[in-house]
């Protein structure tokens, strides 16, 4: 068991009683086989604890305030929450952030408290720094490409992770798709996470494919660019489909 060496108590406590009713607590909220082992390998202590009096309290108190995915990936990721006081730690936290001005600079941009975006545009925003690279990428969409105000903040509402980009990230990605393959730049902020993409590993050969199927005529070229994007996923059949199309 890989979390002996940090745990070995683990194995003391009552299978039937203790490790059981939790493993099955954990298996009962989404939280996969594979997934319960690894974040139970990173974080044994959630076994030592409380099913009743900290675990599906803890369960509870995130549910309140996100979504049921969020609080898998929560558990997932940041596990270290369900061992937490929350009236002692989160709570102020979270009231110090309801009522900070960024949070509801965040809010009157459109974002739900309640989803993962908002966290990101809380981390886009929040710092000098941050703060700094948010303003630059907001001028090198309006003064490069065209962008209005309005299309700044449709993309980084839709995709906040477009505002925290590199100069350079955005400049070639934006030439690719505008002067490469002739979209409207304009048209960009209407699916901004195409931006995040990596220009040589997904959005270029996806975008070949694209070219080669508008030259004989087997696609929109008014196609947008969500639609682009799917073409590379894991579809089997609709790949199959376009690989016979090309060699055609």
């Amino acid at each position: 068991m890989a979390y002996l060496p940090s745990h070995p108590r683990v194995l003391l406590a009552d299978a039937e009683k203790t490790l059981s009713p939790e493993i099955e607590f954990f298996s009962s909220v989404g939280l996969s086989r594979v997934d319960l082992a690894r974040v139970l390998s990173f974080n044994p202590h959630l076994l030592s604890r409380s099913l009743e009096n900290q675990i599906v309290p803890s369960y509870n108190f995130l549910r309140n305030m996100i979504s049921q995915e969020n609080v898998v990936a929560v558990l997932k990721r940041k596990s270290w929450m369900f061992l937490e006081n929350h009236s002692m730690n989160v709570i102020p936290n979270i009231e110090a952030l309801r009522e900070s001005w960024l949070v509801n600079e965040v809010k009157e941009m459109g974002f739900d408290l309640k989803k993962s975006t908002f966290v990101v545009a809380l981390r886009a925003l929040c710092g000098k720094s941050s703060r700094a690279i948010w303003n630059r990428n907001h001028e090198i969409y309006k003064r490069s490409w065209g962008w209005s105000d309005d299309d700044v903040i449709s993309a980084f509402r839709k995709s906040p992770q477009c505002m925290i980009l590199s100069e350079k990230k955005i400049m070639q990605t934006m030439d690719f798709l505008v002067n490469k393959m002739g979209w409207s730049a304009s048209m960009i902020p209407t699916y901004p996470i195409i931006l995040c993409f990596s220009l040589e590993n997904r959005i270029i050969p996806r975008c070949s494919v694209v070219k080669v199927l508008m030259k004989k005529g087997l696609v929109d070229e008014k196609l947008s660019l969500a639609d682009v994007d799917l073409m590379g996923i894991g579809e089997e059949e609709k790949r199959k489909k376009y690989e016979v199309e090309l060699q055609n």
